[in-house]
């Protein structure tokens, strides 16, 4: 049987962290630039797909201009475009 001090309060507690504005505005940056996208800022820095989303609401200059972006556009074509480069790279082992 199990006895209270078997569970530990090791209770994993996540640390509120704040990112400046200058930094969301530069993520933002490179998402309308295509340089990255939200799934990637995402995972690199261990933030919501929301948090991002509502950065770039937030601090998007094409939002203020009534524009509408698709976002993950490009990460789909860079996939395709990687996929691509692999085949010809074992073609060309093949023969």
């Amino acid at each position: 049987m199990a006895k209270p001090q078997d569970f530990s309060k090791e209770v994993s507690q996540r640390v509120n962290r704040y990112f400046s504005d200058s930094f969301k505005r530069k993520k933002v940056r490179e998402i309308e630039r295509n340089l990255t996208t939200v799934s990637e800022v995402s995972k690199e820095y261990e933030v919501s797909t929301t948090a991002v989303y509502k950065w770039l609401d937030k601090y998007s200059r094409n939002r203020k201009r009534g524009v509408k972006q698709v976002v993950e556009l490009m990460s789909d074509t860079r996939k395709i475009q990687d996929l691509k480069a692999k085949i010809r790279e074992l073609e060309q082992l093949v023969g």
